[in-house]
C-alpha cells in the first residue's frame, strides 16, 4: 500500500508522543524542577487511583467467571429452544490456525474441543496449516484427522498458499484462507451463515467444556447478534507450573487483564481467541491479511462496517493457552520480550483508525475518538508507566539546582515510596488471585514450587520494565522510524504434567 504524508504522520505520532514525555521532563528539571515533581507526584496518584479500580474489576471478574463456569448453559438453551430460537441448528466452526507447532500441542487442544458440552456434530473443525510449512502441517493434521476426524461433524485441513500478493505472513491471512474453504463447505450443505459461529484460535487453544453452549446461549439472546464479536477471557496456564518465574508473572498479569476487561464491555476488544457469526465474517471481508495484530484490528472493522453498531460481548468461560516456555530459560525470557513487543506493535492500528474514522461519518463523532483516544492511551501508558514510576522522580533531584533543599525537594522520595508502598496492595490481589486461579499441581513438583509461585511476585518490578515497557518503546520506536515489524509465532514447549 502506498502511504500518504499524512499516514506517515501519523505512524510517527505515538512514538513521538513517547519519547517527547521522556526529554521534556529530562529538561525541564534543570530549569523547574519543582514543576517536574508536582507533576511526577500527580501522577503517582493517579496510577494509585487506577490500581484501585483495577483491583476491583478484578475482583469481579473473577466472581464472573466462577459464576458462567458453574452455569448450566445446555439448560439454558433447552429452556431458549421453548421459544422461538433454536439452538439446535447452531454450528461452531473452530480455525486453529497453526505454524511449525507440534502435534502435541494440536492434540490437546482438539482433545479440548471434543470434550466439550455441545453436541459434536455440530462443530466443524478446521485445522488450518499453512503452505510453507506444509510437511509439518500435513503430518500433523493427518494424524489429527485420524485420532478425531470421526468425532466432530466436519473434520477439514486447509492449506494457505505462501506468497500471495498483498498479504503478510500472518495468522489473519491463514484464518482467512481457512474461513473461505469453510464457505464452500457451507454452500454445499446449504447452512445458513448466521448459523454459523466461527472461532478462531491459536494452535495452543483449550476451549473449556462448556464454552461453546455457553457462546451459543449468548448469541442467540444477544440483540444484533451479527454485529458483534464474542470474547473469552483467556488464561495463560496450560503450562504454567513449567515456565520459569518472569513469564509466570507475564501470563497471569495476561489473563488478569482479560477478566478486567471482560467486566468493561464498552471498552473490551477481540484478542487473541475470538468468536463471530460467518455472516459477521462475510460482511466484514475475514480478517486483515496484512497486518501483524489482526485479532485487535477485527473490532475496528466490524465498528466502521456497522457504522459504530458494534459489541464486543463478553464470555468468562475461560480458553486456556500456554505460558512462554523454551527449551532454555534464556530463550523463554528472549520470547517473552518478543511476544510482548509484537503485542505492542498494535500501535500499527493508529493511523488506520484515525484515517477510516475521518472517512467514515456515520459512526457516532464522541464515541469513536473516544475510543481512538483510549487505544492510543493504552500504547502511551502500557511504554511510559514503570519508567515513569521508577525513574522520573529522581530527576528533579538530580538535575534541579538547589531542589534538593527546598521543602518540596526534600519530602519528595519520602512521598514518592508512600504512594509505591500503597500500590502493594494491588500486588498482594494478584498474589492471591494467581493461586486461586492455578491449575493442579504436577506430582513431580515439591511443595517449595508452591512457594515459589508466590514469591515470584516480587519480580513485578522487573517484569514491568523489561518485559513491558521497554519492549512497548521498542515496537513504537520501530513503528516510528518505518522499521516495520513481521508476525512471528512465539515459541511455547508442550508439556505433559
Amino acid at each position: 500500500m502506498k502511504k500518504t504524508f499524512f499516514w506517515r504522520l501519523l505512524e510517527i505520532f505515538p512514538g513521538a508522543l513517547i519519547w517527547g514525555s521522556f526529554l521534556l521532563p529530562v529538561i525541564l528539571s534543570f530549569f523547574v524542577p519543582a514543576v517536574v515533581a508536582t507533576y511526577i507526584l500527580l501522577f503517582d496518584l493517579y496510577w494509585l487511583y487506577k490500581m484501585i479500580i483495577i483491583a476491583i474489576h478484578l475482583i469481579q471478574g473473577y466472581r464472573s467467571y466462577k459464576n458462567e463456569v458453574k452455569s448450566e448453559w445446555n439448560e439454558k438453551l433447552h429452556e431458549l429452544s421453548r421459544g422461538d430460537k433454536n439452538w439446535t441448528e447452531i454450528y461452531h466452526a473452530i480455525i486453529l490456525a497453526m505454524s511449525k507447532e507440534s502435534y502435541e500441542t494440536l492434540e490437546a487442544s482438539v482433545a479440548a474441543i471434543a470434550e466439550s458440552d455441545f453436541p459434536l456434530k455440530n462443530i466443524i473443525l478446521i485445522i488450518a496449516t499453512e503452505g510453507r510449512y506444509s510437511e509439518n502441517g500435513y503430518a500433523v493434521g493427518s494424524k489429527l484427522q485420524i485420532k478425531f476426524g470421526s468425532k466432530f461433524g466436519k473434520f477439514l485441513i486447509t492449506t494457505h498458499p505462501d506468497g500471495i500478493a498483498g498479504e503478510f505472513k500472518a495468522k489473519g491471512a491463514n484464518a482467512t484462507w481457512a474461513a473461505k474453504q469453510l464457505k464452500k463447505y457451507l454452500d454445499e450443505e446449504n447452512i445458513s451463515y448466521d448459523n454459523v459461529l466461527v472461532t478462531t484460535a491459536d494452535a495452543d487453544s483449550r476451549l473449556h467444556q462448556k464454552y461453546l453452549s455457553c457462546l451459543t446461549y449468548k448469541y442467540l439472546v444477544q440483540d444484533n447478534r451479527v454485529q458483534a464479536a464474542y470474547q473469552p477471557i483467556t488464561f495463560y496456564s496450560n503450562n504454567i507450573w513449567h515456565a520459569p518465574a518472569i513469564s509466570r508473572i507475564v501470563a497471569f498479569g495476561n489473563s488478569f487483564w482479560q477478566m478486567i476487561e471482560s467486566t468493561r464491555p464498552w471498552r473490551m476488544l477481540t484478542f487473541a481467541t475470538h468468536s463471530m457469526s460467518f455472516q459477521t465474517l462475510i460482511e466484514i471481508d475475514y480478517w486483515e491479511v496484512a497486518c501483524v495484530n489482526e485479532d485487535s484490528r477485527q473490532f475496528w472493522r466490524g465498528y466502521f462496517r456497522y457504522n459504530g453498531s458494534f459489541a464486543v460481548v463478553p464470555i468468562s468461560v475461560p480458553v486456556y493457552m500456554d505460558a512462554v516456555l523454551a527449551d532454555t530459560w534464556w530463550q523463554t525470557l528472549k520470547n517473552q520480550y518478543l511476544q510482548k513487543q509484537r503485542w505492542a506493535y498494535g500501535v500499527e492500528h493508529f493511523p488506520y483508525l484515525v484515517t477510516t474514522a475521518i472517512k467514515e461519518r456515520k459512526s457516532p463523532f464522541v464515541d469513536k475518538w473516544i475510543r481512538i483516544w483510549r487505544e492510543l492511551d493504552g500504547k502511551f501508558s502500557w511504554a511510559t508507566a514503570s519508567i515513569y514510576i521508577a525513574v522520573m522522580a529522581w530527576l528533579p533531584l538530580v538535575l534541579g539546582p538547589g531542589f534538593r533543599e527546598t521543602v518540596l525537594g526534600a519530602n519528595l522520595m519520602g512521598l514518592v515510596r508512600s504512594l509505591m508502598v500503597l500500590t502493594w496492595v494491588g500486588i498482594f490481589i494478584n498474589v492471591w488471585m494467581s493461586l486461586l486461579l492455578l491449575p493442579p499441581k504436577p506430582p513431580h513438583f515439591r511443595r517449595r514450587k508452591f512457594i515459589e509461585m508466590v514469591l515470584q511476585w516480587v519480580l513485578v518490578p522487573v517484569q514491568a520494565i523489561i518485559f513491558s515497557s521497554i519492549p512497548a518503546i521498542d515496537a513504537q520506536t520501530r513503528f516510528m522510524l518505518g522499521k516495520y515489524l513481521g508476525f512471528r509465532v512465539t515459541e511455547k514447549k508442550a508439556v505433559e504434567n
